[in-house]
């Protein structure tokens, strides 16, 4: 199975582990005949079955019902990536992925949008902090389905090009440059597929070089707006090395022990700007 993911994260840089999952659920359901009808907005708070059956539900989220999920999310910073996937010095043909960041200035809210481009899946993750909860999301050919979980700080894992499980044990160089006008600094990291600090990761081997905005607040201005034990428990991981992937890289390279490679960086950065997500658009 370790060797189908590797693979798999070659042809479409570096699924998750949690992606591949998602995947096989949604695909799973395709297959199925049924008559059920479900919409998204069916499994949230506050949903109405709708007056029009449809042959099959277009997305199911499960997960503990305690948890409260919004329907939508409102958001106005954009930061727009790609990733390109290289075999060696081999640039992978369709390979990679198209990505956008959203955050909010109002709440403390991101959301992270992927789209493969070998496959055409989407993949969504919503982080809220005012209810401590994420959302992974996963659609192909119209059908999606999703976990909702309570947001913790340890483990927290979005949805991104590549393993993200490094960001336990980043090191600071002490390089910075200026990206898409966003001042930011490199961390490096080198992984071993057993070292029990690195959780998540589907490689045997790892060398990341990622570079993340020096102020948080420079791409998520809501990061100030978390509660207060999420600030306390972010600073404590600050000072101790580790680094929870609130605020994504705006520039990655990832260097696998096979000779693979990914690399993610930003396009554009859209500030001001207001955007309303549906977690249903995963299916448009």
């Amino acid at each position: 199975m370790k060797r189908i993911l590797l693979l798999l994260a070659v042809v479409s840089c570096c699924w998750s582990e949690t992606q591949a999952q998602l995947l096989k659920k949604i695909t799973g359901r395709q297959k199925e005949k049924t008559e059920t009808t479900e919409t998204a907005d069916e499994t949230l708070p506050g949903s109405r079955r709708p007056s029009a059956l449809q042959a099959n539900p277009t997305l199911i989220i499960n997960g503990d019902e305690r948890i409260q999920i919004d329907s939508a999310y409102e958001y106005d910073v954009a930061v727009y990536q790609e990733s390109e996937a290289f075999q060696g010095s081999q640039r992978v043909i369709d390979g990679g992925e198209d990505i956008v960041i959203y955050y909010s200035s109002t709440a403390a809210a991101f959301s992270i949008q992927l789209r493969s481009r070998s496959t055409g899946t989407r993949y969504h993750y919503y982080g809220d902090f005012g209810k401590e909860s994420q959302l992974m999301l996963a659609g192909v050919g119209g059908i999606a389905s999703g976990d909702k979980t309570k947001l913790e700080l340890q483990g927290m894992e979005p949805v991104y090009p590549g393993e993200i499980g490094y960001l336990s044990q980043l090191t600071r160089t002490g390089a910075k440059k200026v990206i898409s006008g966003v001042a930011c600094e490199e961390y490096v990291a080198h992984n071993l597929r057993h070292d029990p600090r690195v959780m998540n990761t589907n490689h045997a081997r790892v060398t990341a070089y990622v570079w993340i905005p020096m102020d948080p607040h420079s791409v998520f201005p809501g990061y100030g707006l978390m509660p207060e034990h999420f600030k306390q428990q972010i600073e404590k991981m600050r000072i101790a090395g580790s680094y929870p992937p609130v605020v994504m890289p705006l520039e990655m390279f990832l260097e696998y022990g096979n000779g693979d490679k990914v690399f993610t960086h930003t396009t554009q950065i859209i500030i001001r700007e207001r955007r309303r997500v549906e977690l249903i658009s995963i299916n448009k």
